[in-house]
């Protein structure tokens, strides 16, 4: 696992051949190669780490997780089309995600994290090492939520064959990591990141709360299988995370206009080739028409008629209805600041969590906290909502609130909601896909990778402990 490929990772153009990172990492952030530890310092180290972590938070995997959760569709039979309709394998253009995965380990992933934890330890600088660690939880996460079992405690060594650690044991695991990072920063000796830090400027207060927001994440994430001590764990760390209701306390991304630092998914519009074929979801745009959400225009362009409309390969529709995001809308603007870990997410973990441990009157509550961030019609309060029809209406707002974001899929897998009907597709899949193939290039040189075959037959396709009904099981050929 540990090769050291030393590529730059900050930018989308790896994965799709669109506009390079050389920008992001140089100028006033960088003078030297950020990922080559023996030349790097900190600052730069860290700095290359959020950028590699950026490019994979809105790469290709988080486009087919839009996809798969039907927020965002496809045309024009290209790959963008056919990552939407299953069309997708270890080896294949889409599912292969071989940039991705290099973007978990290698240049400005684990290995750097690791390295800035070590260069923070040896300068006794617990601030820098307890936001060092939350990357860390964060990043191996997101991988183990995407492809399940995966190399985590082997990954940095000179094994060339890591062990996939067990997905449960990985969620485990990053729980002491996040509680060692509260920890570090509770003490806050040292300096901290200062500047170098593009998301809260080192700010510890905020690094704690995001900390305790992902230990709740992770909680919820096993719910499936664990219940209600998951549940109740997860409400504990919910009511230490974010609290913040403005916005300005979440886990964003950094972008600018710079032509390499910007939003990822304004680099696949407008330089890839490929921004035209990116549609907005039918199911997701019905629904927020039924309710006059206003983010709409936050999230697509107008369509022909003025209105939003989407595609879902089910339903004909004139094409002439249907929403791009060719406009970059401001999730998609050059400068837009993607959200990974918000205010929203946390009450609606709160809300999620006190619904399936009988306390509704709690978890209207903190639904209708989510609510209230959005503006009209959808910040009025709802009143006398319970069991099962409370839960499809938190479950629904998460939906419309993670836009965008990779955990979305980790929540239709837990529960089923949004109800959604499979994309008409030609790869046998019956069901919403449950996970990633690993990429070849990696079972090429880990003898510990199954191949396609097996990983279709281990779990019916799906992450250990993902067990729903609607998840079905699709041992395919």
């Amino acid at each position: 696992m540990y090769r050291k490929t030393y590529v730059a990772l900050a930018c989308l153009g790896l994965l799709l051949g669109t506009a390079g990172c050389n920008e992001f990492l140089t100028g006033d952030k960088l003078s030297n190669n950020p990922n080559l530890p023996t030349a790097a310092s900190i600052q730069q180290l860290f700095v290359g780490v959020q950028a590699g972590q950026f490019a994979f938070e809105e790469g290709t995997v988080a486009m087919m997780m839009c996809e798969w959760v039907q927020a965002c569709s496809a045309t024009n039979g290209r790959f963008v089309q056919q990552a939407a309709q299953y069309v997708f394998d270890e080896g294949s253009n889409i599912g292969a995600n071989g940039g991705d995965w290099i973007s978990v380990y290698d240049g400005g992933g684990l290995v750097d994290i690791k390295q800035v934890e070590a260069d923070a330890a040896a300068t006794g600088d617990s601030s820098w090492l307890g936001i060092a660690k939350i990357w860390e939880a964060f990043t191996m996460g997101t991988a183990s939520a995407m492809w399940g079992d995966i190399p985590y405690s082997q990954a940095i060594s000179s094994n060339t064959s890591p062990a996939l650690d067990n997905r449960f044991v990985i969620l485990g695991n990053l729980q002491t990591v996040l509680t060692d990072a509260i920890a570090e920063l509770t003490n806050g000796s040292g300096a901290g990141p200062d500047v170098a830090d593009l998301v809260f400027g080192g700010d510890k207060a905020k690094w704690t709360k995001v900390a305790w927001t992902l230990k709740a994440r992770y909680y919820i994430e096993t719910a499936e299988s664990l219940g209600a001590a998951a549940y109740n764990n997860a409400i504990t760390a919910a009511t230490n995370g974010i609290s913040d209701p403005s916005g300005a306390s979440d886990f964003r991304s950094f972008h600018s206009t710079a032509t390499s630092e910007r939003n990822m998914w304004a680099q696949f519009q407008t330089s890839s080739g490929f921004g035209s074929d990116l549609e907005a979801g039918k199911a997701l745009t019905d629904y927020m028409n039924a309710r006059g959400d206003p983010r709409r225009a936050q999230y697509f362009c107008p369509n022909k008629g003025g209105g939003y409309g989407g595609d879902d390969f089910n339903t004909v529709v004139p094409s002439d209805s249907i929403s791009n995001f060719l406009c970059l809308p401001p999730r998609f603007a050059e400068a837009g600041r993607v959200p990974y870990v918000t205010y929203v997410e946390n009450e609606l973990i709160l809300a999620e969590s006190y619904n399936k441990t009988g306390n509704d009157v709690l978890a209207l509550t903190h639904l209708n906290n989510a609510r209230a961030t959005v503006g009209a019609p959808i910040s009025t309060p709802l009143v006398g909502v319970t069991g099962a029809a409370l839960l499809d209406s938190i479950m629904l707002e998460k939906w419309v609130s993670l836009f965008q974001n990779m955990e979305s899929m980790s929540d239709y897998r837990r529960t089923c909601i949004p109800a959604l009907t499979p994309s008409a597709n030609s790869a046998g899949f019956t069901h919403v896909p449950g996970r990633l193939f690993y990429p070849q290039n990696e079972r090429n040189v880990n003898t510990n990778i199954p191949d396609g075959s097996a990983q279709l037959a281990t779990h019916g396709f799906r992450n250990a402990g993902d067990v729903h009904a609607c998840q079905g099981s699709d041992n395919l050929p």
